[in-house]
């Protein structure tokens, strides 16, 4: 059994030993702190509320938020403190974001690590924060926003994939028939860019526009490419062309009647085989014999737009002279627009195309209006009307 002595001589070893880990440990943190205390106790400059570092081309944007009131400068340094920039700070009051650019950096990732300093040259504790610089590597990865298709009829069409990572806008330039320049900025999530304009041919060309970070302080551009416009494609609706074969109205009284591409409006018009009408195969369409209006309407409206109507047109037989015209409507026959101007009618058997673009439900009517003065019937034949879909995408 160990005796009193023993016990209190174990006691005081233990003790010496654990004074000497906080001696040691003491030691240690003024190490730590070595370049703060010499001197005597220090007094620290205040340190930046926040801080960080906008990213850029072979350059960064390095800032710090404080109050201003005793500070006097604050330094950046980087490449392990090999190198730094120093800012004097003006001012006596308020709450400023303070920043310097860091020109001619190489590409890659660095630490830059911030010091403050009040006015009477009291260091603040480091705060350190990583940023990355952006070069040819970056550049040599960025491509241009896929186009899916690009068509010219009377507008400019252009359809787009989804844009990458760090794609901010598309900028398409073209030069008009006049020559004057245009740019047109497509946002990033916009899948569909129509240009109520015709271009120089082979002058339309764009280029994509990235932000590699949301704070970079540099907007990155690839380079112009061109864009090859091509004739959209033109499809005939279903049941179109209206042939009128097969189809059967004799009265001019206006009937609704069903023929092969849909139910029409026949308020004057009847369908003819006779050996003086013209006409393509066995059937066409013939105005009325009076001198009052005649209308050959749609009752019903296409899903898609229309990007041409055509059909064949003459005077019938060796009757007077005729005019008509072409309209169409996109509220379900409450209005209607003209769409080709007056068309004239001849003995010559005429194949019409009227180019549109119309987006939406669209119907159509041929109009030939009354002719007061025509003595010799001035009757007219329509045949083989067609109504073109638009697929540009």
């Amino acid at each position: 059994m160990l005796s009193q002595k023993n016990i209190l001589v174990k006691r005081s070893w233990i003790m010496a030993v654990f004074l000497g880990i906080l001696v040691a440990a003491c030691s240690k943190m003024d190490g730590t702190y070595k370049e703060f205390l010499a001197g005597g106790e220090m007094r620290y400059s205040q340190k930046p509320d926040t801080l960080g570092i906008n990213p850029g081309h072979h350059r960064v944007r390095a800032w710090i938020a404080a109050k201003r009131s005793n500070l006097s400068k604050f330094q950046v340094f980087w490449n392990n403190r090999a190198d730094s920039v120093e800012v004097p700070i003006a001012g006596t009051t308020g709450n400023d974001t303070l920043s310097v650019i860091i020109d001619n950096l190489a590409e890659g990732s660095y630490t830059f690590e911030f010091f403050t300093f009040d006015k009477e040259g009291n260091k603040s504790i480091v705060i350190d924060t990583i940023g990355n610089v952006y070069g040819d590597e970056y550049i040599s990865s960025m491509s241009n926003r896929l186009i899916a298709s690009s068509t010219f009829g009377r507008k400019v069409k252009i359809s787009w994939y989804n844009a990458g990572e760090g794609v901010i806008r598309t900028e398409v330039r073209y030069k008009s028939l006049d020559g004057t320049p245009h740019l047109v900025k497509v946002k990033a999530n916009e899948k569909r860019t129509v240009i109520d304009d015709e271009p120089q041919e082979g002058s339309m060309e764009y280029r994509t526009v990235f932000l590699p970070h949301p704070n970079a302080i540099d907007t990155f551009y690839t380079d112009y490419a061109p864009i090859t416009l091509t004739p959209p494609v033109e499809e005939p609706y279903d049941n179109f062309p209206e042939t009128f074969e097969g189809a059967s109205q004799t009265s001019q009284t206006a009937t609704i009647k069903e023929i092969s591409s849909g139910e029409w409006n026949f308020a004057k018009w009847v369908t003819t085989s006779g050996s003086t009408d013209k006409k393509n195969g066995a059937t066409s369409i013939r105005s009325g014999t009076t001198k009052d209006e005649c209308i050959f309407e749609m009752q019903f409206d296409l899903p898609n737009g229309a990007s041409k109507i055509s059909f064949y047109h003459a005077i019938c037989s060796s009757d007077g002279a005729s005019t008509f015209r072409v309209e169409y409507s996109m509220n379900g026959g409450t209005t209607w627009h003209d769409i080709g101007g007056v068309i004239t009618n001849t003995q010559t058997w005429t194949k019409k195309e009227i180019p549109l673009d119309i987006e939406g439900p669209v119907r159509f009517r041929f109009l030939k209006p009354a002719i007061p003065t025509c003595t010799a019937n001035c009757r007219m034949n329509l045949d083989d009307i067609t109504i073109y879909n638009i697929s540009d995408e």
